[in-house]
C-alpha cells in the first residue's frame, strides 16, 4: 500500500510539473511570436507606402525635360532621401561590396546602372543620375578593377539598393545618337 501511494505522489507530482513547465512555455513562445509580429508590423508602417504597379501599355509618357523629376528630386518624393545635402563624408550610407554580396539582402532592390567614357552615370533607361553623391558616391566609381575590370557594386543602406555599376567604353552621346526618341540632357 505504501508503494502504491508513493507511485500515486510520484505521477501527481510528474503530472503537476509537466502542467506548469507546459503552460511556463507557452507563455514564453506566445510573447516571443507577439514580439515578432510586432516587429514585423513597425517595419511595414515605417516603410514607405509602394504604389500599384501600373500596367505600361496605361503608362502615360513622362516628360523627361522636366527639371522636378530628376533622379534626387525622385529619390526625395520617395522619402529615401529627406534633405537637398549630400551625404557627409563621414556618415556615408553606400560602400563598394563585392561581386559575391550583390542582391544579398533580399530586401534590397537590385538597380544597374552604366558609366560611360565620358564619365557620365546613366540608369537603365539612359537617364543621367545627377547627385551622384547621394546614389552611390563619386569616389565609388575609382573602384573598377578592385573585383573586376568591367564593374563596381554598391550597396547604398539609407535607399536599400545594390548597385551594379557597368563600364562602358562609349560616349553617352553615341549612345543618344542611337536612340532617336532620347533627348540629350
Amino acid at each position: 500500500m505504501k508503494k502504491l501511494s508513493g507511485l500515486f505522489i510520484f505521477i501527481a507530482g510528474a503530472a503537476a510539473g509537466s502542467l506548469v513547465t507546459w503552460r511556463y512555455t507557452k507563455k514564453i513562445y506566445e510573447q516571443r511570436a507577439q514580439e515578432e509580429i510586432d516587429s514585423v508590423k513597425e517595419a511595414y508602417i515605417k516603410k514607405p507606402s509602394n504604389k500599384k504597379a501600373k500596367n505600361p501599355a496605361e503608362e502615360k509618357p513622362e516628360n523627361k525635360d522636366n527639371s522636378s523629376d530628376s533622379y534626387h528630386d525622385i529619390l526625395r518624393k520617395e522619402q529615401y532621401v529627406t534633405s537637398d545635402k549630400s551625404p557627409t563624408p563621414e556618415n556615408k550610407p553606400y560602400y563598394v561590396i563585392s561581386p559575391e554580396e550583390f542582391g544579398e539582402i533580399e530586401e534590397y532592390e537590385q538597380i544597374s546602372l552604366t558609366y560611360y567614357a565620358d564619365q557620365i552615370l546613366a540608369d537603365e533607361n539612359d537617364d543621367v543620375i545627377k547627385d551622384i553623391d547621394a546614389v552611390i558616391g563619386a569616389e565609388s566609381l575609382t573602384h573598377f578593377g578592385e573585383y573586376e575590370d568591367d564593374s563596381v557594386f554598391v550597396r547604398n543602406d539609407r535607399l536599400k539598393c545594390d548597385f551594379e555599376i557597368l563600364m562602358d567604353t562609349r560616349l553617352y552621346s553615341e549612345v543618344l545618337r542611337k536612340r532617336p526618341h532620347k533627348k540629350e540632357a
